[in-house]
C-alpha cells in the first residue's frame, strides 16, 4: 500500500465516470471482506447494482444471485466499476467476472496489493488486449508477449 493506487483509481473514475451509463467506485474491497465475509461481497455486489443503475434499494439473497444480477442488469449497458483494494480472484469473481458481464465500451479497473492476482495466462490476455486489441497476442508476436510479460513481473499495464 502507500503508492497511491485508490487516489489515481479515484482521479481517473471522477474525471471520465461521465461518458458511461452507469458508474460505481467500490472502495477497501479487502476490509470489507475482511469484516464481512460473504455478506460483504453481497454488499458490495448490492452497492455496484444500485450505483450502475441509478436505484435506491436493492437486495442480494447470495453471491451467486448477486453474480446473475449483475449479468443480467448490466450485461447490454456501459459501465465504470472501480474495485479498489482487492486481496483475491474470489472477490474479482463476484463482483466483475468476466468481459461480457458488462456491455460493449465498459471499463472495469482494478487496484490492489496482492501482485500475484493474475494468472500468467490472464496476464498476457490484458496485455493483448491492450497491445494488439484482441485477447490473443497476434502468432508472430507470442514469444516477445510472454517476455514483456514476464519481466514486468506479471503486470502487463506496468509499462
Amino acid at each position: 500500500g502507500g503508492v497511491g493506487k485508490t487516489t489515481l483509481a479515484k482521479a481517473v473514475f471522477n474525471q471520465i465516470y461521465r461518458s458511461f451509463d452507469g458508474s460505481c467506485f467500490l472502495g477497501d474491497v479487502r476490509q470489507e471482506c475482511v469484516d464481512g465475509g460473504r455478506a460483504g461481497l453481497k454488499r458490495l455486489q448490492e452497492q455496484l447494482l444500485c450505483k450502475t443503475l441509478n436505484i435506491r434499494k436493492l437486495k442480494v439473497h447470495h453471491v451467486d444471485e448477486g453474480i446473475s444480477l449483475i449479468k443480467r442488469r448490466l450485461g447490454q449497458k456501459k459501465v465504470l466499476i472501480v474495485v479498489d483494494d482487492v486481496e483475491d480472484k474470489s472477490q474479482l469473481d463476484a463482483l466483475v467476472g468476466d468481459r461480457d458481464w458488462f456491455g460493449p465500451g465498459s471499463r472495469i479497473i482494478i487496484t490492489t496489493r496482492n501482485v500475484n492476482l493474475l494468472s500468467p495466462e490472464k496476464s498476457l490476455q490484458l496485455f493483448s488486449w491492450h497491445a494488439f486489441k484482441n485477447p490473443n497476442p497476434l502468432v508472430a508476436f507470442i514469444e516477445l508477449s510472454n517476455m514483456i510479460v514476464s519481466s514486468v513481473g506479471g503486470l502487463p499495464l506496468a509499462l
